[in-house]
C-alpha cells in the first residue's frame, strides 16, 4: 500500500480524465502539456481534481468483478460460469486479481480525495474558488472518501485508514471494522453539512454526490456499528427528499436513469470506445449477465431458488430475475430483436421454452452451448434496449455493451434499512408500517405474517427487493444473520471467517504489517 511515490500524480492525473457525473458533461480533458505552475488557477481545474476521484469507478472490473461479485455471488442467489465458481465454496483465493483490483481502485480514489482536500482549501484561499463551489467539491471529496471505505469495510472487515496524504511508505497496519465505519460516518457527516440536495444541483451536475446520498451511507455506516437510534435519525433527514418509483421494473430502467429513487449511481458514458482494452468508461454489466444465447456471454446466472423464492404475486419478480418460457419484464426490451435470437431462434420473444411433456427436459431452456448454466438470469442488469455501441472478436463473438449507470444507493434500500434500525431501537411497530405499508405494498403483497420474527422479515425483503443490486451480501452481513441465511437458503455450511473476503495477497507483499483475515491462514 505504497501512496507516496504516487500522490502526486494522482492528484494531477488530468490527463484522459472523464468527470464522472452528469452525462451532459462527460467530456475528455487532456492536460498532458500542463505545467504545474498553471494547475489549479481557474475553477475547472478544481472540478477537473474531483472528477479525478470518481473517475476511480471506471473500470469495469472494479464495478462488476470487485464489487458486484461480492454483493451477490456470496449471497448464492447468483452464480458464476467459468473460473470463478469458488464463490459457491466461499474458498476464494487471495490472489484472485479482483480482490487486488477493489483495494487498488479503492485506495486509489482515497489518495486522490485525500489530496484534492487540501489543495481546494488552497483554491479557496486564493480566490480561486468561491465558497459555494469550494463546499460543493470538499464535500464530494469527502464523500467520495466515505464510499471507498464503505466498500472496503464491508468486504473485507477492517482495513487501513488513511486520511490525510500519505507522507511515509504507507505500511500502516489495518484498523477495525468498527474502526472504519466510524471514519465513514465522520465523513458523511463531513459530506453532508456541505453538499446540497440533489433538487438544488443544476443539470450540467446531476448525477454528483449530494447531501442525500451522504447522510443514506451515514445511516448505513452507523448500523453497522450498531448505533440503531442515531441511524433512525439520521435516515429521518431524507424524508419528503426521495419517492419510490412507482413500477418496480421503472427503477433501473435505461430510459429513466438518475430517477426520483435513486440516491447514488455511477455514471456511465453512452458511446464512449466499446473495447476491452479501454478504461472501460462504459459498461459491460449488461453482457456479463445477459444469456450466451443472446449475447455470447452468459458469465453470470441465477440460482433457481431465488426464482421460487419469491411470494405469488411479487412484481418484484419479473423485475429481478428471468426463467425459461419467460418475456422479459421491459417495456423496452423485446428478446426477439436481438441479432444472434433472430439467427439461431427465429424471432422467440422467450427466455427459451418448458418442454411440457417433460419438465425435466431442460434443452430448450437458455442454459448456454455445454448446457451447464441454469437457465435463469438477472433482470436488473440486463438493460440495453437501445445499444449504443458493441465490439466484436475473433471468431464473430458479439459483445454488447452500453452507458447503462449503476445504482449504488436508493430509497428502497434506505426504508428497509430504517426498518431494521427502528426493530432494534425498540420500535418493531413502525417498522412492520415501513415493510407492510410501503415496500411490500408497492411489490404489490399484503402484510407479512405478524407471527415472523422481524428479523426473518427484514432478512427476506433485503433479498427480494435488493438481489442483483450492489448491497444484498453486505446488507445480510452487516445485520448479522448471514451465515444462517445462507444454511437455511442454500444448505451451505460457510468455512469459519470466510464470511470476510481475503485482503489481497498483492497488498500484504507490499505492506507486511496487514494480518491476514483469520479464516485464510
Amino acid at each position: 500500500m505504497k501512496f507516496n511515490k504516487n500522490i502526486y500524480l494522482l492528484t494531477l492525473g488530468l490527463a484522459s480524465l472523464l468527470p464522472l457525473s452528469c452525462k451532459d458533461f462527460l467530456n475528455e480533458t487532456d492536460t498532458r502539456r500542463i505545467s504545474e505552475e498553471s494547475l489549479f488557477k481557474k475553477p475547472a481545474d478544481g472540478i477537473n481534481l474531483v472528477n479525478a476521484i470518481y473517475d476511480t469507478f471506471h473500470d469495469g472490473d472494479f464495478m462488476n468483478k470487485s464489487l458486484w461479485y461480492g454483493a451477490n455471488f456470496l449471497s448464492q442467489d447468483f452464480h458464476n460460469y467459468g473460473a470463478d465458481s469458488f464463490f459457491e465454496t466461499y474458498e476464494i483465493p487471495s490472489t484472485f486479481q479482483p480482490l487486488n483490483i477493489a483495494w487498488r481502485r479503492s485506495y486509489q480514489g482515497i489518495a486522490r480525495a485525500n489530496s484534492a482536500i487540501p489543495i481546494i482549501a488552497k483554491m479557496k484561499e486564493d480566490g480561486v474558488l468561491s465558497q459555494e463551489l469550494a463546499n460543493r467539491l470538499t464535500g464530494e471529496a469527502y464523500f467520495l472518501r466515505g464510499v471507498f471505505y464503505y466498500y472496503l469495510a464491508s468486504s473485507f472487515g477492517g482495513v487501513p485508514l488513511e486520511l490525510q496524504t500519505v507522507t511515509d511508505e504507507g505500511r500502516h497496519p489495518r484498523n477495525t471494522q468498527d474502526e472504519v465505519f466510524a471514519s465513514v460516518a465522520a465523513d458523511m457527516q463531513t459530506a453532508a453539512d456541505l453538499l446540497p440536495w440533489k433538487e438544488e444541483l443544476s443539470n450540467d451536475d446531476l448525477g454528483r454526490a449530494t447531501k442525500g446520498a451522504a447522510i443514506a451511507y451515514k445511516g448505513s455506516a452507523l448500523m453497522w456499528i450498531k448505533k440503531y437510534d442515531e441511524a433512525v435519525a439520521t435516515f429521518n433527514l431524507l424524508d419528503g427528499r426521495y419517492q419510490l418509483m412507482e413500477n418496480f421494473i421503472d427503477i433501473h430502467e435505461f430510459d429513466k436513469q438518475n430517477n426520483q429513487e435513486s440516491i447514488f449511481e455511477v455514471q456511465f458514458l453512452a458511446g464512449a470506445d466499446q473495447s476491452w482494452g479501454h478504461a472501460n468508461e462504459t459498461i459491460w454489466f449488461t453482457s456479463f449477465h445477459m444469456p450466451e444465447e443472446a449475447s455470447n456471454f452468459g458469465y453470470s446466472y441465477a440460482d433457481q431458488k431465488l426464482y421460487n423464492s419469491f411470494e405469488p404475486g411479487d412484481k418484484r419478480k419479473a423485475a429481478t430475475v428471468i426463467g425459461p418460457g419467460d418475456e422479459h419484464a421491459s417495456p423496452a426490451i423485446e428478446i426477439k430483436n436481438y441479432p444472434k435470437v433472430k439467427a439461431q431462434f427465429k424471432g422467440i420473444n422467450t427466455l427459451g421454452t418448458l418442454n411440457p411433456n417433460n419438465p425435466r427436459d431442460k434443452s430448450g431452456w437458455w442454459r448456454g452451448s455445454d448446457t451447464l448454466r441454469s437457465g435463469y438470469y438477472s433482470v436488473k442488469t440486463w438493460r440495453d434496449p437501445n445499444v449504443t455501441g458493441s465490439t466484436s472478436e475473433p471468431g464473430g463473438k458479439e459483445y454488447i455493451f452500453n452507458g447503462q449507470n449503476v445504482i449504488m444507493m436508493r430509497l428502497g434500500e434506505v426504508l428497509l434499512s430504517k426498518a431494521e434500525a427502528l426493530a432494534k431501537s425498540g420500535n418493531e411497530a413502525a417498522a412492520r408500517d415501513i415493510v407492510n405499508n410501503i415496500i411490500r405494498k408497492r411489490a404489490g403483497l399484503g402484510p407479512v405474517d405478524p407471527s415472523l420474527s422481524f428479523n426473518d422479515v427484514i432478512i427476506n425483503e433485503y433479498r427480494h427487493e435488493l438481489t442483483g443490486e450492489m448491497s444484498l451480501w453486505y446488507l445480510l452481513r452487516r445485520n448479522g444473520e448471514h451465515i444462517n441465511y445462507v444454511k437455511k437458503e442454500f444448505g451451505i455450511t460457510i468455512p469459519t471467517g470466510k464470511d470476510l473476503l481475503p485482503i489481497p495477497q498483492e497488498a500484504i507483499l507490499n505492506n507486511s504489517t496487514i494480518v491476514q483475515n483469520p479464516g485464510y491462514l
